[in-house]
Parts: structure tokens; sequence; C-alpha cells
């Protein structure tokens, strides 16, 4: 459902609520086990024997449900509907989360039986939260004289919460999980995977006649790259503070040749990742990346 109420003088109100589900990756809900006889030192020590661990789909899940709402105010004014500042709340509400369940099986084979301890996904019984806001700001410094009349910009800052769940360490690949190999993490105290606290985005840019310039930073503070990581100690992996300037000059020689060059990573941003050590978020270094600036020569034809 979509409102929106016209304030007049180029002000304006937009409130929104939705409902929105996501279902699970289909090899989470395969019905078949695998299991495996591990006598690691760990379960040596707590079972006094080796045991059988696995690894279990679960047909029964059902697809994360958010629930959404979002407020929003806005300002537009000049005569080339492009010059805005808006303020944007919403709230999300994230009911289903998918989270791992354990439980201890008797199998029988070949007469024998014996206990195995098998992992399994389900879904969260906890609700998700996700609060935030943006501010975004479009203008063209049209009024300005001669030449300076084509720049403009364009700037959005986001602010974003989560919290209330606990996340999925599983993966429907991975034999590390069937054999037992999880973090020993809270991940119940991580913010939700892939969202940044802070965002900001700046775009100066120059449009005039044949002459198209255009530079974009975009900076995000450190964001949960993933619950659980592919090698010892499986911990959950934090992909730190980065930002990226991107750039590019295009000029139209004529209705249907275009020539120019794109530009990316210009500031060339060493990507850090760490990860965590324990249940009160101490992070530790884990790895550098270098992406190197990289630079395209464009020649578009139009007809």
């Amino acid at each position: 459902m979509n409102a929106r109420l016209e304030l007049g003088n180029g002000f304006q109100i937009r409130g929104a609520f939705s409902k929105s589900i996501t279902p699970p990756e289909f090899g989470l809900t395969r019905n078949f086990y695998n299991l495996a006889l591990s006598a690691s030192q760990q379960d040596l020590n707590a079972n006094g024997a080796p045991i059988a661990r696995g690894t279990v789909g679960n047909p029964y899940l059902k697809p994360i449900e958010g629930t959404n709402i979002d407020l929003s105010a806005e300002y537009y004014w000049g005569n080339n509907g492009l010059n805005q500042l808006t303020l944007a709340l919403f709230s999300k509400r994230l009911k289903g989360v998918l989270t791992n369940g354990t439980q201890r099986i008797p199998f029988t084979n070949n007469g024998a039986t014996f206990d195995a301890l098998v992992t399994t996904p389900v879904n969260s019984e906890s609700t998700g939260k996700v609060r935030g806001l943006e501010v975004s700001y479009q203008q063209t410094y049209d009024f300005l004289p001669g030449f300076l009349s084509g720049f403009g910009l364009q700037a959005t800052y986001t602010y974003v919460k989560s919290s209330g769940v606990e996340q999925s360490t599983l993966s429907e690949t991975d034999p590390d999980v069937a054999a037992g190999n999880t973090a020993n993490v809270d991940t119940g105290r991580l913010p939700l995977q892939g969202l940044s606290k802070h965002t900001v985005n700046i775009t100066p840019f120059y449009e005039k006649g044949p002459l198209s310039v255009r530079l974009a930073y975009n900076w995000r503070s450190k964001f949960l790259l993933t619950t659980r990581d592919v090698i010892v100690p499986f911990a959950p992996i934090y992909n730190e503070a980065t930002g990226q300037l991107d750039g590019s000059i295009f000029y139209t020689i004529n209705k249907r040749i275009r020539v120019g060059v794109q530009g990316v990573n210009l500031t060339n941003e060493v990507t850090r990742t760490s990860q965590v050590l324990n249940n009160n978020l101490l992070t530790a270094p884990r790895s550098w990346f270098m992406n190197d600036r990289r630079f395209t020569g464009i020649l578009r034809f139009n007809f």
C-alpha cells in the first residue's frame, strides 16, 4: 500500500506498507542425511568415543517474511524536476530468519544403533529488526552563469541498525559443516549480513553541451560479510570500512557517436577483512585484497 500527500510549494509526504517473502535456498531443503564419523579431540572429550555427525536439509522450512514500513518527506524546487531534498525513515521486521538447529538422533545400521549429532536449518523463533533513515540531496546548479551552470551534485547518507536474531552458519555445499566445524560465536550478537551502519554516496557531475563528467565516491562502514568462514577457526567475517572513487568523461561528437573514458577504483582502495574471535565481538585481521585501478576506453555508436 502506498500513499502520498501533496502539501504544495514542492513539499510532499509518502508512506508505504508492504509484506515480502524470501524462499530458502533449494539445497537447504533436501531431505536426506549425510553422516560422517567424527573422532576429533573435541568430540572424544565430550562423548568419550567417536560420534557420527551429519547435516540434513529441512523440507519444512518456511520463507523469511518481511513486514516493511517506509515514511518520507520530500521537497522539490526549480523547473527542471531534478532538484530535491528527501528524508526517509524505514522499519523492517523479519520473521523466520534461517538459523541452526542441532539434534541427537539415533540411527541403526547392520543391527547396530548409534547416536549422531545432526545439524539442520530451521526458522528462528526470534524476530529480526532493521531500522534506519536516509537523507538524499540532488541539485543542478543551472542558476550559475556561463559554463558553471552545468555543475551538479548528488549525495545520500544512510543509517541502518539491525538486531534481534541468530543467523545460520550452514552451507548447502560445504562439507566442513557436516564435520561439525562451526564457529563458537553467538550469531545473535551480530548485525544482519551485508548491512553497514553508515553508508555515504557523493557524486559531483558536470552536464553541459556535448561534455559529461562524473565522479562517484561510495563509502560504507564495516559490515558482516559472512557468519562463518570456510577455514579454521570458521569465524564470522567482517568487511572493514571501505570507500571507492570511480569516474567517467564522455564527449558527444554528434547524435550517433560518443567517446569516453571510465576509471574504477581511482584511489586504489585496499579491501580489508577481519574475523570475530569471541562473543564480545573482539576482532583480528584476516585478509587484504588489492583490486587495482582499471581504465576503460569507450566508443559508442547509435543507429
